[in-house]
C-alpha cells in the first residue's frame, strides 16, 4: 500500500491542521482534526476489505501464437458479502489495463483484455495483479492474483507466400517422369491417418491382414516434408528463426492441401492433413528444444523435402543436401 499524491496533500493539510490545533487549543480544529484522521483511518479499512475475497479465473476462446494479440477472458469473482469497487487489472503480458468498476456482493463478472505473449512455449497463467485507490484515492494498493493453470503458446507465424511460391518451382522442376501421369498408380503402401479410403486396394488388405493404399504420382507430389534443425551446436535466435518458418511453412502447405509430415532430431509427426494434424506440428514446435542427437532424420523419398536449417553451416546441411533448403537466418 502506498500514498497517492493526493493522499500526501491530504496527509501534509492534517499535520498543519494538527499544529494549529495544539497552538491554539480551539476545540472547532480539533474537532476537524479529529475527523481528517476518522477520514484517513476509514479509508484505509475500505480500501483492504474492497481487495479482500478476490478470485481470477482467465481462459483463451482459440489458439495463441507468440507475438500476436490473445484476446482472454476474464472471471472476477467476489466471495465477500459486500462489493468491490474500483479495480485495475493488469498482467505482466498485457497490451492494456482492465478497468473493472463494480462486482457485486458473492458475484461474478466477466471481462475481456487482450495479452500478448513474446516467445512460444507452455506458459503458467501470469500473475495478475489487482490495484485500487476505493474510497477516497487517499491510498493504493496492488495485490497479485495467482492464477492456476498454463497455456501453450504456438511459434510466430510469419509471411513465407513467397517462399513458398519458389519452394513449389523449385519442386515442379525436380519432378521425376514416374510420376508425369498423375492417375497412374505409383505404389502400394501402408494406410496412414488422412488417406483417401477410395484408394484402398481390397485385395492386397486381405492378403496382408492390414489396410494397404494405392499410391498415385500426383499424390506422391502432393507429400511435403519439413524438416527442422534443431541440432546442437545452439543458437537461439536462428533457432526461434527456423522454428517461425517451420510453423509458417506447415501451415500454408496444409492449408493447400498437401499432407505434411515434421522431422526433426527425437521429433516425428507423420504425414497428415487437416486442421487437427497441423495443430498437432505446432504442438511439438511450440514446445521443440535444440538437441544433441540427430535419430529421427531420414528421407524416405516420399513427396519432397523442405529443410529448414538455422543457417548454412548446419551440421544436418549434409542430410538436408537431397531435398530443398531454406537458411532461416536469410529468411
Amino acid at each position: 500500500m502506498r500514498l497517492t499524491r493526493e493522499g500526501k496533500r491530504f496527509f501534509l493539510a492534517t499535520a498543519l491542521i494538527a499544529v494549529a490545533a495544539v497552538n491554539t487549543g480551539n476545540n472547532l480544529i480539533y474537532l476537524i482534526l479529529s475527523l481528517m484522521l476518522s477520514f484517513t483511518t476509514l479509508s484505509y479499512v475500505i480500501l483492504r476489505v474492497n481487495l479482500s475475497s478476490l478470485l481470477l479465473e482467465v481462459s483463451f476462446g482459440g489458439p495463441v501464437f507468440a507475438g500476436e494479440p490473445a484476446r482472454a477472458e476474464l472471471i472476477i469473482r467476489n466471495r465477500k458479502g459486500i462489493p468491490a469497487y474500483s479495480l485495475n487489472i493488469q498482467a505482466e503480458d498485457a497490451v492494456e489495463k482492465l478497468y473493472c468498476t463494480y462486482v457485486p456482493p458473492a458475484g461474478v463478472v466477466r471481462e475481456e483484455m487482450n495479452l500478448i505473449f513474446r516467445k512460444r512455449g507452455l506458459y503458467g497463467y501470469r500473475d495478475f495483479s489487482v490495484l485500487s485507490g476505493f474510497p477516497f484515492i487517499l491510498f493504493q494498493k496492488t495485490i497479485a492474483v495467482a492464477v492456476s493453470g498454463n497455456v501453450l503458446v504456438y511459434p510466430r507465424i510469419i509471411d513465407v507466400d513467397e517462399l513458398v511460391r519458389d519452394l513449389v518451382a523449385r519442386e515442379n522442376e525436380g519432378e521425376k517422369a514416374v510420376r508425369s501421369r498423375g492417375d497412374d498408380a505409383y505404389a502400394l503402401r501402408e494406410y496412414q491417418y488422412g488417406d483417401d479410403r477410395r484408394n484402398i486396394h481390397w485385395k492386397a488388405s486381405a492378403r496382408l491382414s492390414t489396410l494397404i493404399v494405392k499410391e498415385y504420382a500426383e499424390y506422391l507430389s502432393r507429400r511435403v516434408t519439413i524438416l527442422i534443425d534443431n541440432r546442437m551446436p545452439p543458437d537461439e535466435q536462428a533457432f526461434e528463426k527456423a522454428v517461425a518458418v517451420a510453423a509458417s511453412l506447415t501451415s500454408q502447405y496444409i492449408g493447400s492441401g498437401y499432407l505434411v509430415r515434421l522431422l526433426s532430431c527425437r521429433k516425428v509427426v507423420p504425414f497428415g492433413s487437416g486442421e487437427g494434424h497441423l495443430y498437432g506440428i505446432l504442438d511439438i514446435l511450440a514446445l521443440l528444444h535444440e538437441e544433441e542427437c540427430c535419430d529421427a532424420v531420414t528421407n524416405d523419398h516420399e513427396g519432397f523435402i523442405v529443410a529448414v536449417l538455422k543457417s548454412a553451416r548446419s551440421p544436418l546441411a549434409q542430410t538436408a543436401a537431397e531435398g530443398m533448403v531454406v537458411h532461416a537466418d536469410t529468411v
